[in-house]
């Protein structure tokens, strides 16, 4: 199912901080709260769901996602945050993506005693954020993507960068970008937010959101994402 031109559906205590990052590059998430659990509801509301990115909470409401998404033929990603064992792999069995960051992928693999390849087996790709190595793409019948991580300025607040990231990456899949453009944007984001003072300080200029994407990652990254931030 493309995404392109459907809206993108987030949960969990990141949403509000990922939803604001996904307006700062102009998209408009459709952000639920924990007591929106009936995806029918919502997009009786809103329309169809091109993805829905179920982040950390309460664990009820993670798995009442997952199975709605599941029994209605939803592509979703899972953040499953503090999840473990075997009701970390109950939640993200079926998803389209798996977004975490290294520590928790390792506590994933540990708490459930799965090899990555048996991981990958529930899932169909793991997007990993790699702090200053950047990010890396695994899953079956790809072949193993690595990001670098963007040019950054000086660090002024640690908190904030991995809801950026997450934001940019379902900002880009949202606009139809391959899975490392929308990887590229989604680093280009968190550098954004760990550059400003407080985790949602910072702030999207598109035309010089572009050029930082030009310098990181290449002319045909930064052309890619002017199409959406810069429309004639």
């Amino acid at each position: 199912m493309p995404l392109q031109g459907m809206k993108t559906a987030v949960t969990g205590t990141t949403a509000e901080a990922v939803g604001l990052g996904m307006s700062r590059l102009g998209q408009a998430p459709v952000v639920l709260d924990a007591d929106e659990l009936d995806l029918i509801d919502v997009m009786e509301r809103s329309g169809t769901l091109g993805l829905v990115h179920i982040g950390p909470g309460v664990p009820k409401a993670m798995h009442a996602y997952a199975d709605q998404a599941r029994d209605l033929g939803l592509e979703f990603s899972a953040d499953p945050g503090e999840l473990e064992g075997e009701e970390a792999v109950e939640f993200l069995s079926g998803a389209k993506f798996l977004v975490t960051d290294r520590d928790r992928h390792r506590r994933l693999l540990a708490s459930t005693g799965l090899s990555d390849d048996e991981l990958l087996e529930r899932v169909r790709v793991r997007v990993t954020t790699l702090d200053q190595e950047g990010a890396e793409i695994v899953g079956h019948d790809m072949e193993h993507v690595r990001v670098p991580a963007p040019r950054a300025r000086e660090v002024a607040d640690p908190a904030g960068g991995g809801e950026a990231f997450t934001a940019g990456l379902l900002a880009g899949l949202g606009w139809g970008m391959s899975l490392r453009r929308s990887t590229e944007v989604g680093g280009q984001l968190a550098v954004l937010a760990l550059e400003a003072v407080g985790p949602q300080g910072y702030a999207v200029e598109p035309v010089e959101f572009v050029h930082r994407l030009e310098q990181s990652y290449g002319i045909a990254a930064a052309a890619e994402a002017s199409a959406y931030l810069l429309p004639e």
